[in-house]
């Protein structure tokens, strides 16, 4: 199947464009740096779980990997960067052929921020434990049940971060399924990816108290869309 294909009909003289090849790069280099970013955290995950760590961490256990709270802040804002760069450049794309916005895409594009913004809370919230305020914990109580309660406060603020991107993103890629298909900005074969993405977070909430693996949905679609601009970008 041709990039023509994947993008819809044949192309138009706008995709010609210098800042219509421009805003492929823009949003295919995001999407496919946020990908990357997040294929560092499973890894993270399991050099951690190579490490003996515990599932419920206590002080002690979180001194002994003081280095994993830098890297996870750089991993998660890396894919809030890159899905804002995603986001924004595909704007760029529907704009340069739908002209002005209604108030449901500008909904849309807003998701599409929300989305982006919650990893920047993810990388917040992941850091904070490694701050002085954080390290002031065993001060409060020594206690090893009572830091885990608290530790597993930040776990639940992290998740909440997460289901805020999940909601963002499904308005974003309403809008991708909708708006940037019937402009030309990604053709059918991209919306149907996109779409089958949609069915990660309806499963996420009729699994209650499942593992977050529906994102993997939005990953793909990211990771799809993100090399087929790429790709677009070069023509």
């Amino acid at each position: 199947m041709s990039t023509s294909d994947l993008l819809g009909t044949t192309p138009t003289d706008d995709d010609r464009t210098d800042a219509a090849r421009r805003l492929h790069r823009i949003a295919g280099l995001g999407g496919v740096g946020a990908v990357l970013a997040w294929v560092c955290q499973p890894i993270l995950v399991s050099v951690m779980a190579a490490s003996d760590a515990p599932d419920a961490p206590a002080w002690s256990d979180i001194e002994a990997m003081r280095w994993n709270g830098s890297i996870e802040v750089l991993v998660f804002s890396g894919m809030g960067l890159g899905i804002l760069f995603f986001v924004l450049g595909t704007w760029g794309l529907i704009r340069l052929r739908g002209g002005e916005a209604s108030v449901a895409q500008q909904v849309g594009l807003a998701g599409g921020v929300l989305g982006a913004v919650a990893w920047f809370v993810v990388a917040a919230e992941s850091f904070r434990i490694y701050t002085s305020i954080g390290a002031g914990l065993p001060e409060v109580t020594d206690d090893v049940e009572l830091q885990r309660v608290a530790l597993d406060g930040t776990y639940l603020d992290i998740t909440g971060a997460i289901i805020l991107f999940a909601v963002g993103f499904t308005l974003w890629s309403v809008l991708l399924v909708t708006t940037a298909r019937r402009v030309g900005a990604i053709g059918t074969p991209l919306a149907v990816v996109v779409g089958l993405s949609l069915l990660g977070p309806v499963a996420g909430l009729a699994l209650p108290f499942g593992s977050p693996w529906w994102l993997m949905g939005y990953v793909l679609s990211l990771l799809v869309i993100g090399c087929t601009f790429l790709v677009t970008s070069r023509r």
